[in-house]
């Protein structure tokens, strides 16, 4: 058959393969490479002795169903016999099991990943399990199996058929003891850091009480607090799922009464262990039937006559018991699963099917995972989905989980420009400064055209990158990939959050709602060599970051409105050699004329500028210069309509030579190539951010462009910027559910202005215009937006309705005045008031900006303030809970205002600790205070009033200190 074909991929020799392999794990003495792992065996059989007595004078005493332990017929003796029982014609589990796994077993191994300890629940005769060891050794799976039996004679016998040496890559061990003894061995802090498997082959979890069987694989996971190295097993498990009575009673009836013999031997086995004979065998029979209303079949003991029972009481002494005919004690159950009842199984275990193969007979053989729970699972590990990690790193009472199919991060290319406020948001976790150090700064942007009289190119006009009032930090150019090495810098310290590489979300889905919220079922594979496993984690929410072709989106069948016409892009990072400058002529003095004739040559690389060329022969150019002596180019291959530019192969080389032909008279030529890439871009955009409530877009998955505002990771960068603290806060309760909806409203509009700008500039760059004023114009009039500094957020109930306190406070933007000094009251250090703005999870800001508190009045207001319900009964709650902290920021000497003056709202007492000292500032003296006090002084009005900023920075309410009670039901509906 063409499933018994062993796949080419998998045909790995021995000696290709690494050879280093873990220590054979031996917790007792190993005789015969059975390893003893029971624990006090000799107390163990006296409790089943006491069990099997205790039965029987249940059984002789009352009228209830009575069970005898099912262990008694699993001595060396009921072993033989049950093996004789597999080979019966009639019984079609044993058949349809060994059918099956020949059929996918190489399937079946590829789930089983080098390095794995595969347990066996029974040892059995190897008939059926050593279709799999030969599998996984043609495989070239470095795997220690481990037969777990109570026979040591048995163990002897099975193992006696693989010795060591019969196999290359496989090696096989015994383990002496229960079930229980080999779950409590593997949970040994020797065992815990090795991947297992657990395997169980024919009826075994089907002798168990329907009720007992989840409990009892549950009990191979540690629970999801367990510290340590710990890896829970994946299951490999049959079930039988055959509910045809007529075909069950025949195989557990046969005519040559094989199975009644097999079962007969437990009340042999109970004579055995009680030391004297309770059952007369020549009096008792075996019968069987089918369950129809719990799905098993259940075999009995049975006097065939009237007859008498040894049992012994409570105290330990011989009670002689009549039993009528007919009587049934309860042998064994054999319980059959349907669909129904594995989907139940699995559940009840915390546990879920990830691959399944099934007979044509209802013999079901699957592979079960424990179910991982993370509160945050992020999808996608490029910028965004590493900003919403540092977000979420925040919050020490969440869990967050982060996985990416790559091997590692971004190495070569791809995007390369922060503008300001993505670096302003970088700078509120610390990690700004290290990006700064590597970056390139962008500072001017250089303009060229066509010069139809020469046909060459010049220049028509530079101009700055942006204006510099708009943010401190200036837009800087770098390397995508030294981008998130930051980011992942900043993750590791402490172990915040580790990216799990090479592992892709396959199938996603929502559950039912649960108590426990974790409702997104996200099946996750392991990409790594070889392993090819699979996870299944339930998650609260889920940030998709899995870029253009998410397939997240996909699955979800999210569709993408379309924006544009495709346009195609070679972009490649370069050492360029060449020529390309500006010569400039000025006049030397401010006294001069240029009928002097004194004018100074200037010489201007325009190479290491940002650079924008329109060529008659080659359509747009772009250039940014890049760390390390790199140049990024952008080069669109399609430009006026020319189809086949894009469509045929391209290389480096046929892409720098377009470029050559566009910027004669230069030259350019190169002899490095570090990255290229050709991009087909068509602008499209989702229509909803949230998806069945619990799964977010971002990034790229959400919305895409062309290159020519350099917009695409910023934007990125400052969707999750905006999501993560808002789902932070939710799973940590310390804000309704209710403020996710805002994701959407804020972050879409964005993405719509973004797709208009694009449109803009993309049409003003094909106007024929020396000088490039329409170019000049889109960038000026949207450079608050590009920057990302001026990007406002409607109204919503993060946000309240705008109100006109201050020229440099807009409710929905970023706080502006970011780098003005104040001082600190009690210490005298300075601050900027940016760095009382870092991003601390869910913490909102209240900065009091009472005035100058030397004049009564002020402190009066500031008083009454503190005096306000809102100071007085809200506040607290919201600072114990860590949702809320307040900033004053008062415009008086620091020395003329007593510390202890101050309201003590500002200044909490902890008995332990003190006084709070960092709370209380002054702007006073500095050359560059805050623009509301200063403003509001030289114009001599009132200048007390409040803003309440949100974690991510952005206004959410201003007012006057007197308007407390709007402040309080702004409040009421976000904060739980």
């Amino acid at each position: 058959m063409l499933e018994n074909i062993l796949p080419q991929q998998f045909g790995l020799h021995a000696q290709n393969r690494p050879q280093q392999r873990h220590p054979i794990i031996t917790t007792a003495v190993p005789l015969n490479n059975i390893i003893d792992i029971r624990s006090q065996p000799q107390k163990r059989d006296q409790s089943l002795r006491t069990l099997v007595q205790e039965k029987i004078h249940e059984y002789a005493t009352t009228k209830g169903v009575t069970s005898l332990p099912d262990l008694l017929l699993w001595n060396e003796k009921g072993l033989k016999y049950f093996e004789d029982v597999t080979y019966s014609p009639s019984y079609y589990l044993t058949n349809e099991e060994i059918h099956l796994l020949e059929k996918n077993k190489y399937k079946i191994a590829a789930n089983i990943p080098s390095g794995t300890m595969l347990v066996e629940l029974g040892s059995g005769n190897l008939r059926k399990v050593k279709i799999l060891l030969d599998a996984l050794e043609e495989l070239g799976r470095d795997v220690d199996y481990y037969a777990l039996d109570v026979s040591h004679r048995e163990l002897l016998r099975t193992l006696a058929l693989v010795p060591p040496g019969h196999f290359n890559h496989i090696r096989c061990f015994g383990l002496l003891g229960t079930y229980d003894d080999g779950r409590d061995w593997l949970q040994r802090p020797e065992v815990q850091g090795r991947p297992k498997t657990i395997l169980s082959l024919g009826s075994t979890l089907g002798s168990f009480q329907r009720a007992d069987v989840a409990e009892f694989l549950a009990s191979f996971c540690a629970s999801s607090g367990s510290g340590g190295d710990h890896r829970n097993p994946s299951f490999l498990v049959g079930l039988d799922g055959c509910k045809n009575a007529r075909r069950v009673l025949k195989a557990y009836n046969d005519e040559q009464g094989i199975n009644r013999r097999f079962v007969k031997n437990g009340l042999h086995r109970a004579n055995q262990i009680l030391g004297y004979d309770a059952f007369d065998l020549s009096r008792w029979k075996v019968t069987g039937g089918w369950d129809e209303q719990n799905g098993s079949h259940n075999q009995y003991y049975y006097p065939a006559v009237d007859t008498y029972l040894d049992s012994r009481d409570a105290t330990g002494k011989i009670v002689k018991s009549s039993v009528p005919a007919g009587r049934k004690l309860l042998a064994v159950q054999s319980y059959k699963y349907d669909w129904d009842d594995q989907a139940e199984l699995v559940r009840r275990a915390g546990l879920d099917v990830v691959d399944c193969w099934a007979s044509e007979e209802d013999y079901n053989f699957g592979k079960m995972n424990n179910t991982s729970t993370t509160d945050l699972l992020i999808i996608g590990a490029g910028p965004a989905g590493l900003m919403a990690a540092c977000w979420a790193s925040q919050f020490s009472d969440m869990s967050t989980r982060i996985i990416d199919q790559k091997p590692g991060r971004t190495q070569r290319g791809h995007a390369d420009g922060l503008h300001s406020r993505t670096l302003e948001i970088l700078d509120s976790f610390g990690i700004a400064d290290r990006i700064l150090r590597q970056a390139v700064g962008d500072f001017e942007m250089c303009y060229w055209n066509h010069n139809s009289e020469t046909s060459h190119i010049e220049r028509g006009k530079r101009s700055l990158s942006q204006p510099r009032y708009l943010s401190r930090l200036s837009q800087v150019l770098l390397n995508q990939g030294l981008i998130e090495g930051a980011l992942l810098n900043y993750l590791n310290e402490e172990r915040r959050i580790d990216v799990e590489w090479q592992k892709k979300g396959e199938i996603i889905d929502i559950l039912p709602a649960t108590d426990d919220n974790f409702n997104v079922k996200v099946k996750v594979r392991d990409l790594s060599e070889e392993s090819n496993t699979t996870e299944i984690i339930r998650a609260q929410y889920v940030i998709a970051c899995d870029g253009a072709q998410s397939s997240t989106r996909e699955q979800q069948e999210v569709p993408m409105e379309s924006h544009s016409e495709e346009s195609i892009w070679g972009v490649l990072d370069i050492v360029p050699i060449t020529n390309f400058r500006t010569s400039l002529y000025f006049i030397s003095t401010p006294f001069m004329s240029v009928s002097d004739g004194l004018l100074t040559k200037q010489i201007s690389a325009d190479i290491r500028q940002s650079c924008v060329i329109q060529s008659e022969r080659s359509g747009q150019i772009m250039t940014a210069p890049r760390e390390n002596r790199l140049l990024r180019m952008y080069i669109q291959l399609n430009w006026n309509g020319n189809s086949q530019r894009g469509k045929r192969r391209e290389s480096p080389e046929s892409l720098v030579k377009i470029a050559a032909e566009a910027i004669q008279p230069y030259h350019l030529t190169f002899r490095h190539c570090d990255w290229w890439s050709i991009y087909k871009v068509k602008q499209r955009l989702v229509k909803r951010y949230r998806v069945q409530d619990r799964i977010f877009l971002a990034g790229d998955a959400a919305h895409m462009h062309s290159p020519m505002a350099g917009q695409g990771m910023n934007i990125s960068m400052q969707d999750t910027y905006n999501l993560a603290w808002k789902i932070g806060s939710v799973i940590t309760r310390k804000a309704h559910p209710s403020i996710l909806d805002t994701y959407q409203e804020e972050r879409h509009p964005v993405a719509q202005e973004l797709m208009e700008l694009d449109n803009l500039i993309l049409q003003a760059y094909k106007q024929s215009d020396p000088r490039c004023e329409e170019v000049e114009k889109v960038r000026e009039k949207y450079a608050g937006f590009i920057t990302g500094t001026r990007i406002t957020y409607p109204p919503s109930i993060l946000t309240a309705q705008r109100k006109n306190i201050d020229s440099h406070v807009t409710v929905g933007m970023r706080l502006d005045p970011f780098d003005h000094l104040v001082a600190n009251h009690a210490s005298g250090s300075s601050i900027q008031i940016r760095d009382l703005l870092r991003s601390p999870g869910a913490l909102w800001r209240l900065i009091i900006f009472p005035g100058d508190l030397r004049e009564e009045q002020k402190m009066e207001k500031l008083r009454h303030f503190a005096a306000s319900s809102f100071a007085e009964n809200l506040l607290p709650k919201l600072r114990d809970r860590s949702c809320l902290e307040i900033i004053l920021v008062h415009s008086s000497p620091r020395l003329c205002i007593d510390f202890f003056d101050i309201p003590d709202i500002f200044r909490p007492f902890d008995e332990t600790f003190g006084y709070e000292y960092e709370k209380i500032f002054t702007d006073y003296g500095s050359h560059n205070s805050v623009p509301c006090h200063s403003q509001a002084d030289e114009r001599n009005e009132a200048s007390e009033f409040c803003i309440l900023c949100r974690p991510d920075q952005h206004v959410a309410w201003a007012g006057g200190m007197n308007e407390m009670d709007d402040l309080e039901n702004f409040l009421a509906p976000i904060f739980v």
